[in-house]
């Protein structure tokens, strides 16, 4: 189990490298939903990205250990963050990316000095392909989520937002966050019942991959069935991780959803309203509090905007699609 300790250690290895990203607040939104709404806006960190956040612990600790190169898989955030944290700790990198995945994070993450291999989405295995090449080159697999140097260096993220809510002698009282296979959300999750225990935090997910909701219902890891595609590439998995649900079930409320025309409002109302360009996985908490998943009225709420890699043709295309 991944620790407050564990979380402080990681902020300890990776601060000289990130940034302590901005909460935005809006009067606007507050009073329509009667609520005191904050974004934390991971569109500002190094990579456009949270990501970054776990792979630079991850990778701090097996540069440590003498390790010279790592490999990983990746629809795109975290394929940027390890692939720069490789290359500020002059390491090699190897990332294994879906074909289909945005040209901006594939281009940077070969800017950013790694090797790329892609693979047909949905057809190839990722896990296998990347295992392969750990196994042939030696170098270990850093996962996107199934890591607890991940944890640790994602919930760093609650950990800036606890202090900024301690440091303003607020309460909060609902934490909502993007969620793929659940490591941003299970570290943060660590971090803000550690200082704020009756918080609720409640995981977001696109409705077609909604597996930590299913699985959080069900009080057990629980495979999709019939998965089906999301603007939200970033959050695309089938089941939750090994490492990351039994956090989130014993730390989190039920997990909300939100159908792709919903992200597509978020976006186009985060960027009219608080100038914000978003990718569509970065904005499924403020959907689900745009169209009321969850009561929020009277609350001190913390909004994750998890990353901001979109296209801009893509970006036009979704917000000019409501």
């Amino acid at each position: 189990m991944v620790t407050i300790e564990d979380i402080k250690l990681a902020y300890n290895r990776i601060n000289p490298y990130i940034v302590e990203t901005t909460i935005y607040s809006n009067e606007k939104l507050n009073k329509k939903y009667k609520a005191n709404i904050f974004l934390k806006n991971e569109v500002e960190q190094l990579t456009g990205s949270f990501k970054i956040r776990g792979a630079l612990s991850a990778l701090s600790s097996l540069k440590q250990d003498g390790i010279e190169g790592v490999v990983a898989f990746s629809s795109g955030n975290h394929a940027q963050g390890v692939s720069k944290a490789a290359q500020i700790f002059e390491m090699k990198s190897i990332i294994v990316m879906p074909k289909d995945a945005p040209s901006n994070k594939i281009k940077k993450t070969k800017d950013n000095g790694a090797e790329v291999v892609l693979y047909k989405r949905h057809i190839q295995s990722r896990e296998d392909i990347a295992q392969k090449i750990s196994e042939e080159r030696g170098y270990p697999l850093v996962k996107p989520f199934d890591n607890e140097h991940i944890i640790a260096g994602q919930g760093t993220f609650g950990l800036e937002a606890c202090k900024y809510f301690l440091s303003n002698d607020l309460m909060p009282d609902i934490i909502l966050s993007c969620t793929s296979g659940g490591g941003l959300v299970a570290g943060t999750s660590i971090a803000v019942k550690h200082y704020f225990p009756e918080a609720k935090i409640y995981p977001v997910e696109p409705v077609t991959c909604n597996d930590t909701q299913i699985s959080l219902k069900n009080k057990t890891r629980t495979k999709l069935k019939n998965h089906q595609p999301t603007i939200c590439d970033a959050l695309e998995v089938e089941i939750p991780g090994q490492i990351t649900f039994p956090i989130n079930l014993m730390n989190c409320e039920k997990g909300l959803a939100v159908s792709d025309k919903e992200v597509c409002f978020a976006m186009k109302y985060l960027h009219e309203e608080f100038n914000i360009i978003s990718e569509p996985s970065g904005c499924v908490g403020l959907a689900a509090v745009l169209f009321n998943k969850i009561d929020v009225s009277h609350k001190n709420v913390l909004v994750t905007i998890s990353g901001g890699n979109v296209d801009d043709k893509d970006f036009k295309k979704y917000v000019n699609s409501v």
